[in-house]
C-alpha cells in the first residue's frame, strides 16, 4: 500500500509565526522615553495661577487669652428629663448647660458620630419627651 504524500498547511504555520512575533514584540520594553515635561518660567506664569509666596499650611487662629472656648455641662440640666422637649425649654437647657450649640435627637434621627465638647445633646422619644441628655 501507497501512501500518498503528506500535505503541509503553510497558511496555518505561517499565521501562527506572525501571531507570535507580534506578541514578542509587544512584551519588549519600549525604547522610546516619554519627554520630559517643559520648563515654565515663572515670569511667564499669569499671577492669578501663581500659588501664594507662602505655601505652608494656614496657622490656627490666635485665641484671646479672655475667651474660653464654651463646654458643655449636661449635669446641670439632668433634672430636665421627663418633660417635653419645646423650644423654649430646649433654649432654657442650651443657657444653662453653657453649650455653645444643642441638637434635639429623636430614636430614629440620623445623627454624625463627631465628638463635639461644646454642643448638648438631647434625646427625646418618639413623643418628645427627654430621655437622656448628654454631651458631645
Amino acid at each position: 500500500m501507497v501512501q500518498a504524500p503528506r500535505r503541509t498547511r503553510a497558511i496555518p504555520v505561517a499565521m501562527l509565526s506572525a501571531t507570535l512575533v507580534l506578541l514578542l514584540g509587544a512584551c519588549a520594553p519600549g525604547s522610546q522615553e516619554p519627554a520630559p515635561p517643559a520648563a515654565v518660567d515663572p515670569a511667564d506664569t499669569p499671577a492669578d495661577t501663581r500659588p501664594p509666596a507662602s505655601a505652608g499650611p494656614t496657622p490656627p487662629p490666635a485665641v484671646n487669652a479672655d475667651e474660653t472656648p464654651s463646654l458643655c455641662n449636661a449635669d446641670a440640666v439632668q433634672d430636665l428629663v421627663g418633660q417635653e422637649a419645646t423650644e423654649a425649654l430646649v433654649a432654657q437647657a442650651t443657657a444653662d448647660s453653657g453649650s455653645a450649640s444643642v441638637r434635639v435627637l429623636k430614636p430614629d434621627d440620623a445623627a454624625t458620630m463627631d465628638f463635639r465638647e461644646d454642643r448638648l445633646n438631647i434625646h427625646t422619644d418618639d413623643a418628645g419627651v427627654i430621655e437622656r441628655i448628654a454631651c458631645g
